[in-house]
């Protein structure tokens, strides 16, 4: 008489109902089938909600019918987040949405079957209700390593805590199919898929090779299992009360409730695949697959020195030296070159005239006169105010021959993505290098650990002319010269590793501008120099990094 009403499942009933819901949802939309699922799903996991075990069999035909949704809007993410920013939030916001609220129904049914520990029809559902808590718990930490951040002790928690549940009912390595693609698996093999892919990626992975990883998990988790005794001395194991994932095994003793596992076979699979690539690149170098073997071949290196039970460190191009002090940091091709092409000197005023309107409202505001200095270092300084990275400098940790290990604001940090080009300065000499973004890690929630190849001692913002034919006898100099064409900006780079060695030039453009049959007419403050485009050193979607092959020996005096 005086208990609660809860809420109907409504079309959560049962498989019947869930069915012909499935089929109102919109077949062209994946966002709004999201939506419409997420009202349902956080609807569920309320309180007051009812939940039954035919509400929880409807939740899992849902949760496999949707995996289809899901793919599309990963895919989708892989292919197109790097485009915008404002795509890239809309597509990671709905999968992780959609994940979190499928996790939290889920953990809502789990506490039902806990306090039904003896009936039978909850029971039975219990090792596909774990084993779809641990994918979702993939799922997690996989949209979290789309932006570089690594997950929190709590989540390490949950993650042993959900395995641990299973171990206590031995059901760890029961069979369980969760899709009809993929065929049986357990809840022994979802968890370490978990644990293999927090442990796979160093922290550099694309989306779409993190897609890649993820994909090929079911497969490589096959051959492994967890023992409570480890089978060699090098090995890997986790710790269930602990809040981390897999580590080397170490000399000492492990504290802790530990469970190891060999990584050998799927190290020795990784390394004949490896082996296959770089047999089939030396074949035929100069196929149309070989770009896509070549990054293949260095995924496969990555990961297999990643799950090698031997620790072997990878040889670093150069030593790393302790830095600090604060850097200025400008983010983008655009904002680079912008900020490096000066369109005239910086404003100046009548310093021999007492009674100028300048000097008079410089006292006026400034309590003094300024010099010509001071007002150009106001000139720089707002300048760099317009086009340095939101959020305030960045902090240096260490430099090498290679790079350089920054500390970013988080704020900054969210917008950074693999590939991005970033100048900085290091606040003392006027000089400006550049780098590219290779690895993002999340440290805090403020803080934001990057690390950037050095690739530019010198960099100059330079002008480019398209040399267009104007007959037959067409020449870059002499009596037949090129008529002058469109004009687009791009970044001149030079680099020496070290003092003393001869500088490497190279050339950053946008996309669109890049035409290997062109001839161009590059001008930089002081010279001008024909020039077409030479081998490709790499390619992104907002720039493009080639080599500069001069069409004649010495640059000439600009116009």
């Amino acid at each position: 008489m005086f208990r609660f009403r809860k809420k109907p499942l409504g079309p959560f009933d049962d498989a019947r109902s869930v069915q012909h819901w499935l089929a109102s949802l919109p077949a062209n939309d994946p966002l709004a089938a999201q939506r419409e699922l997420l009202v349902e799903l956080r609807r569920l996991a309320e309180r007051t909600a009812r939940r039954t075990p035919s509400g929880l069999a409807a939740v899992f035909i849902v949760d496999r019918k949707t995996s289809r949704v899901v793919r599309t809007l990963m895919a989708q993410y892989a292919e197109h987040a790097h485009r915008s920013a404002k795509i890239e939030n809309q597509l990671w916001h709905s999968l992780f949405d959609l994940t979190q609220g499928f996790h939290a129904c889920y953990a809502a049914f789990g506490r039902e079957i806990a306090d039904h520990p003896h009936h039978a029809r909850w029971q039975a559902l219990l090792p596909e209700l774990v084993a779809r808590r641990l994918v979702h718990l993939g799922h997690d930490a996989k949209l979290r390593l789309y932006r570089c951040e690594q997950w929190i002790p709590a989540k390490w928690a949950e993650l042993h805590a959900t395995f641990t549940r299973a171990c206590a009912v031995k059901l760890e390595r029961q069979s369980i199919v969760l899709s009809a693609t993929r065929g049986a698996t357990t809840v022994e093999r979802e968890y370490l898929a978990v644990l293999l892919l927090l442990l796979a990626d160093p922290g550099n992975l694309t989306p779409k090779q993190i897609e890649w990883v993820a994909a090929q998990l079911h497969e490589w988790c096959q051959p492994l299992r967890l023992t409570t005794e480890p089978r060699t001395a090098s090995t890997f194991y986790v710790d269930l009360a602990g809040s981390a994932g897999l580590r080397r095994r170490a000399l000492g003793p492990i504290d802790g409730r530990a469970l190891f596992v060999d990584t050998r076979p799927l190290h020795a699979q990784l390394v004949e695949k490896r082996t296959e690539l770089e047999q089939a690149a030396k074949t035929d170098p100069r196929s149309e697959k070989a770009p896509h073997r070549r990054e293949q071949l260095d995924l496969f290196e990555r990961i297999a020195s990643r799950v090698d039970p031997e620790f072997k460190p990878v040889t670093r191009r150069g030593e790393r030296t302790p830095a600090s002090g604060a850097v200025d940091a400008i983010i983008g091709l655009g904002n680079i070159t912008n900020f490096l092409r000066d369109d005239g000197p910086a404003p100046t005023t009548e310093l021999n005239s007492s009674r100028s309107f300048a000097n008079t409202m410089d006292l006026a505001v400034f309590g003094r006169t300024r010099t010509e200095p001071d007002i150009r270092s106001d000139y720089a300084r707002r300048r760099l105010v317009a086009f340095s990275a939101p959020g305030g400098p960045w902090e240096m940790k260490d430099i090498s021959t290679s790079g350089f290990r920054l500390h970013a604001p988080m704020s900054v940090a969210t917008e950074i993505t693999l590939s991005m080009l970033v100048a900085i300065n290091r606040r003392g000499p006027e000089t400006w290098v550049m780098g590219i973004v290779r690895r993002v890690r999340r440290l805090s929630a403020d803080r934001a650990e990057i690390g950037l190849q050095l690739i530019a001692n010198t960099l100059i913002s330079a002008e480019l002319v398209e040399q267009r034919k104007a007959d037959a006898h067409y020449s870059v100099d002499g009596e037949h010269a090129a008529p002058v064409g469109r004009k687009f900006r791009g970044l001149f780079l030079s680099f020496s590793k070290r003092a003393g060695d001869p500088p490497v030039q190279s050339l950053i453009v946008p996309p669109v501008e890049y035409r290997a049959d062109k001839r161009y007419m590059l001008q930089i403050p002081g010279a001008a120099r024909p020039i077409r485009y030479g081998r490709l050193i790499e390619q992104h979607i907002d720039w493009v990094w080639t080599v500069v092959e001069p069409l004649e020996p010495d640059p000439v005096p600009a116009a």
